[in-house]
C-alpha cells in the first residue's frame, strides 16, 4: 500500500480530531465542513448563534447516556437497535431526495460498487452501539461516557502503533490517558456496589472497545464521505448497523418480530406501538442524533475543530451532572474523580498537541509545494 504523504496524514487526523466527539450514527462531515474546502482556521471570531448552538448540541448529546439508562429492562441489543431503526425512519426521505434529485449516473454506479463498505462500516456502527449501550447497563454512566470518550487516545494510541507521524504532546497524552483508564478500572474493582448503575471492569471494557470501534467507524466513513451526500451516507450506514442490532437481538436476545404481552422476550420493533419506549427512542432519535450532533457538523463551517474537541470533553461531565440531579447517578467512587480527571486531561492534551502538529505538518506540506513549484519554474526558465 503506497505511504500517504504529510498533507493527507494531517487532514486524516484533522478530521478525526473534528469527529471524535459526534454520536457515531451522524458523525461524517456535512457539507461546509473542513473536507469541503472550508476551513474553520481562517475564519474570524464565530457569529453569537453559533455559540448558542454549540451549548444545546452539547446539552443534546450529552443526554443519550441518560436516556438510555432510563430503560434498563430492555436488553441491550435490542436497545440500540430501536435507536437505529427510528434515526433510518427519520433520514430516508433526505436520502431519497438527494439520490433522485442531486446525485448524478456516475455517483450512483459508484454507490453501487460501495455496498459491501457501507455494509462493513454499518456492521462497525453495530458494535460500537451494541458495546456502548452494553457499557451502560454493566458499568456505572460517569464510566461508560469517559470510556467512549477516549476516541483521540486511542486515534494517538494507533498512530504511533502503525508509525505515523505523532507528537511527543500527543504520545505524553496517550501515556497519560492509559493511567487514567486504570485508575478508573481500579475505582471499578474498589466500588464494592453491586447491581445496575454500579461501575465495574466489563462494562469499563465495553465502552473502551465502543470508543476504539467507533475510530475505526470514523475513518472509513471519513473516505465515503469525500464523495458522497451527507444523508445518503448516513442513512445507509445506519440502516446497516440497525440491520446487523436487529438481527443480534433476534438470535442473542431472543426478541421477536411481534411483542407478545405474555412473554418475556421483548419485540424487535416494539418501540413504534409502545406508549412508553416510543417518546423516549423518538427522543435519542431527534434531540442526541439531529440537534447534538448534526449541529456539531453544521458548526465545523465555522469553528476550529479544536473548539469542538475541546468542547466535546464536557459530554461526560455534563452527563454525569444532570444524571446525579435526576437521581439516575449515585456518587461515584474516589478514583473516578481522579481517573476521570486524568482521562479528560490526557484528551485535551492529545488533541491540543495533535492539532498543532497537524498545522505544522501542513505548513511544511505548503512550503515542499511551493518549493517544487519554484524549482519547475527555474528549470522551464533556463530551458527557454
Amino acid at each position: 500500500m503506497a505511504r500517504r504523504t504529510e498533507g493527507e496524514e494531517a487532514e486524516s487526523s484533522r478530521l478525526l480530531a473534528a469527529d471524535w466527539g459526534s454520536d457515531p450514527h451522524t458523525a461524517a462531515f456535512g457539507p461546509g465542513s473542513a473536507q469541503d474546502g472550508g476551513d474553520p482556521s481562517h475564519k474570524t471570531s464565530p457569529p453569537l448563534w453559533t455559540w448558542l448552538l454549540l451549548i444545546a448540541s452539547v446539552l443534546a448529546f450529552s443526554s443519550s447516556g441518560i436516556v438510555f439508562s432510563m430503560m434498563p429492562e430492555v436488553p441491550a441489543m435490542t436497545l440500540a437497535a430501536w435507536r437505529l431503526q427510528m434515526t433510518t425512519a427519520i433520514m430516508v426521505p433526505a436520502a431519497v431526495f438527494e439520490v433522485v434529485a442531486q446525485m448524478d449516473t456516475n455517483t450512483r454506479w459508484r454507490l453501487a460498487r460501495a455496498v459491501w463498505t457501507l455494509l462493513l462500516n454499518g456492521s462497525l456502527l453495530a458494535l460500537h452501539f451494541g458495546l456502548w449501550v452494553l457499557s451502560l447497563k454493566t458499568t456505572s454512566l460517569p464510566h461508560a461516557m469517559l470510556f467512549v470518550c477516549m476516541a483521540p487516545v486511542i486515534v494517538a494510541l494507533s498512530m504511533w502503533i502503525m508509525r505515523q507521524p505523532i507528537s511527543w504532546g500527543e504520545l505524553g497524552g496517550t501515556a497519560l490517558g492509559t493511567a487514567g483508564a486504570a485508575l478508573l478500572a481500579l475505582s471499578s474493582a474498589h466500588s464494592g456496589a453491586a447491581g445496575p448503575g454500579a461501575a465495574s471492569w466489563r462494562g469499563d471494557l465495553a465502552a473502551l472497545a465502543a470508543a476504539a470501534l467507533f475510530v475505526a467507524y470514523l475513518s472509513i466513513g471519513r473516505r465515503l464521505r469525500a464523495w458522497m451526500p451527507i444523508f445518503t451516507y448516513s442513512t445507509l450506514v445506519t440502516e446497516a448497523g440497525a440491520a446487523v442490532l436487529t438481527l443480534a437481538a433476534a438470535c442473542i436476545e431472543g426478541s421477536t418480530p411481534r411483542h407478545d404481552p405474555r412473554s418475556a422476550h421483548y419485540g424487535l420493533f416494539q418501540w413504534a406501538s409502545s406508549a412508553s419506549y416510543f417518546p423516549k427512542i423518538a427522543y435519542l432519535a431527534v434531540v442526541p442524533g439531529l440537534l447534538g450532533h448534526t449541529g456539531f457538523n453544521a458548526l465545523v463551517k465555522y469553528m476550529d475543530p479544536l473548539i469542538l474537541t475541546l468542547v466535546g470533553t464536557m459530554e461526560p461531565l455534563v452527563g454525569s451532572f444532570v444524571g446525579h440531579a435526576m437521581g439516575l447517578v449515585e456518587l461515584p467512587h474516589p478514583l473516578t474523580y481522579i481517573g476521570g480527571a486524568v482521562v479528560l486531561a490526557s484528551t485535551v492534551i492529545v488533541s491540543v498537541a495533535g492539532h498543532h502538529r497537524q498545522k505544522a505538518e501542513q505548513k511544511e506540506s505548503e512550503r515542499r509545494i511551493r518549493s517544487k513549484s519554484h524549482r519547475e519554474q527555474g528549470a522551464t526558465l533556463a530551458w527557454i
